[in-house]
């Protein structure tokens, strides 16, 4: 009998937690960069465009979330669990094959939304944007009158830009999922940077150059070049990595010597193999995939790319999308550790690869709380300075950060089970927790903003995720045996509550900001924020040493870790 086939994506036995903290430390090495430049972006972009020209590219990015979630059908969620499984049961060819089936199908999604955009669609979505335009009170005359105009001779170029970026988006999906899949975070993380570097670099620069009306065009623009590159370089990466494979793979099947040789299509005949693209997707896939969907689907209702929608005018919009944006921002930083670590790695520890699932789930969990808590009190305690560099204008979008901080941040807690239910395949549980998540945003929204106005509007989509997340957590207790690790949470609250006083004794020693501040007194001010923010998390990590630190696994699996100061860092915390 021949040996099987180990692709070199695979790892070595023994290897996955060495592999899951190599992971952890690419993504968080990669967040300075990131931030920097999402955060100069944001400044620019909410500083020289108009409130409603913010407000309308958030509406045309909406659009774009939303049919990008149709065309993805779920298979986003579901690579990075059948890409592994395929890669070790039957090698690279396999895996190839299940990506075209996906891509083939993607596409096919594609050309329907295209010609319906382009023909019956057109008019009734550029209405819809107008109606959003006529109905801003605040919005003067002149303003008014360029965003229409915009809209009537160019509204051609946002359906084309729309089509374009769908159709990057299924390219990149793919690619990247194929690299997170074998915890490839080096060279997702660098991809990642470039994606998120070059549409910020390209925006700024056609909102420096270009008068408002044309800005808008000129981040349109932008927002279709990034991706461009951003592709080309995934798709090298893809190819390198299969061409290894696919290499080692024949080696391997040349020494073994054995008849499965003979039977298996060769790089001759691969072409042919590849069509039957029924074959191609494996057992379970499509079951899984819809319910992947019904995941994304529920995900995109209940976020701010379809609640700017329910908002009464063009202002709301831009209003709700930046509060929602501070939070989104923050939250993405703070979990750029687990970015394509939580379902590869549930998946490994399913197919025997090392470690226990309660013990896998537990240290994802810590490490959330040690990011999460602390940075989601940090984030409410200044967001009102954060909103005045920012921009003074809005100010009044404070209250929707104080909402979605704790809605969002404990949401992405309680999604570890959900991961974890996943790929243990309890689909049962995950539909009843994304229909419990379509019933309380259509509950809720009829409800909260009649009363509640644009802060309703926030509140029925941040409520509505944290009750599917805490569905998710207590079925995961209840099916796969997984346990809070409460002990942990009460240290990192005592020290959160430490961190607190710390901020909010020092935080009246900020300069006040006038309102005519010019970016350079912004940039001050944000320094002085890091500064005090800087402490606060000194404050934060000696208060957690002092009630015990880390759990006595986490802090050997630090000091594994090549990590400059890790003696340091572990002494602390």
């Amino acid at each position: 009998m021949a040996p099987e086939v180990q692709p070199s994506n695979q790892p070595a036995p023994g290897a996955l937690a060495a592999q899951v903290s190599r992971a952890v430390v690419w993504n968080t090495l990669f967040v300075p960069l990131r931030l920097v430049a999402e955060v100069l972006s944001t400044l620019i972009k909410l500083n020289l465009l108009s409130q409603a020209g913010y407000g309308l590219l958030a509406l045309i990015s909406g659009a774009n979330n939303g049919l990008g979630t149709a065309i993805d059908m779920g298979t986003q969620h579901a690579l990075p669990k059948y890409i592994p499984e395929l890669s070790r049961s039957s090698g690279p060819r396999a895996v190839l094959r299940l990506l075209i089936a996906v891509f083939a199908a993607q596409i096919a999604v594609l050309l329907v939304i295209a010609v319906g955009l382009a023909t019956w669609l057109r008019g009734p979505y550029l209405g819809t944007l107008r109606e959003k335009i006529v109905a801003d009170p605040k919005l003067g005359v002149l303003d008014q009158a360029q965003l229409l105009g915009l809209l009537g001779g160019y509204g051609w170029l946002v359906i084309a830009a729309i089509i374009a970026l769908l159709f990057l988006g299924i390219c990149y999906d793919i690619f990247m999922a194929y690299l997170n899949s074998f915890f490839k975070q080096r060279a997702w993380n660098s991809i990642a940077l470039a994606a998120g570097l070059l549409p910020q670099m390209f925006s700024v620069a056609a909102i420096l150059i270009l008068p408002n009306q044309w800005a808008i065009l000129g981040v349109l623009g932008a927002t279709v070049l990034a991706p461009t590159l951003a592709v080309a370089l995934a798709g090298w990466q893809v190819i390198r990595l299969q061409i290894a494979d696919f290499r080692l793979q024949i080696e391997q099947e040349k020494a073994a010597g054995s008849e499965k040789v003979a039977h298996q299509p060769g790089i001759r005949n691969l072409k042919s193999a590849i069509y039957n693209l029924k074959s191609a997707v494996p057992r379970g896939f499509v079951r899984y995939t819809a319910v992947s969907f019904l995941m994304t689907a529920t995900d995109f209702v209940a976020s701010a790319g379809f609640a700017i929608y329910l908002a009464g005018d063009i202002g709301d919009v831009a209003v709700l999308t930046a509060g929602a944006a501070l939070a989104k921002m923050a939250l993405g930083y703070l979990y750029t550790p687990m970015v394509g670590v939580q379902v590869p790695l549930f998946s490994r520890v399913r197919q025997g690869e090392g470690g226990t699932l309660n013990g896998a789930y537990q240290s994802l969990v810590r490490l959330q709380l040690l990011l999460f808590v602390p940075g989601g009190v940090g984030l409410m305690l200044l967001a009102q300075q954060a909103l005045l560099v920012i921009s003074p204008q809005y100010l009044v979008a404070a209250p929707i950060v104080w909402v979605l901080v704790p809605c969002l941040f404990l949401e992405s807690l309680l999604t570890t089970a959900h991961n974890a239910l996943v790929v243990y395949e309890k689909l049962g549980i995950i539909i009843v927790s994304r229909l419990l998540t379509l019933t309380a945003v259509a509950l809720l929204a009829l409800v909260l903003p009649p009363r509640f106005g644009l802060l309703g509007v926030a509140m029925a989509f941040g409520i509505s995720r944290v009750a599917a997340g805490a569905w998710a957590t207590g079925n995961g207790y209840r099916l796969l045996g997984l346990r809070w690790p409460w002990r942990f949470t009460a240290r990192v609250i005592g020290a959160t509550l430490a961190m607190s006083a710390i901020i909010l004794a020092s935080r009246g020693l900020l300069p006040p900001l006038p309102d005519a501040a010019g970016l350079a007194v912004r940039l001050r001010e944000a320094g002085l924020m890091f500064v005090l923010a800087t402490v606060g998390a000194v404050g934060f990590f000696v208060a957690l040493r002092i009630l015990g630190g880390l759990d006595a696994q986490d802090r050997a699996q630090l000091m594994k870790l090549r990590l400059p100061f890790k003696k340091w860092i572990a002494r602390l915390i």
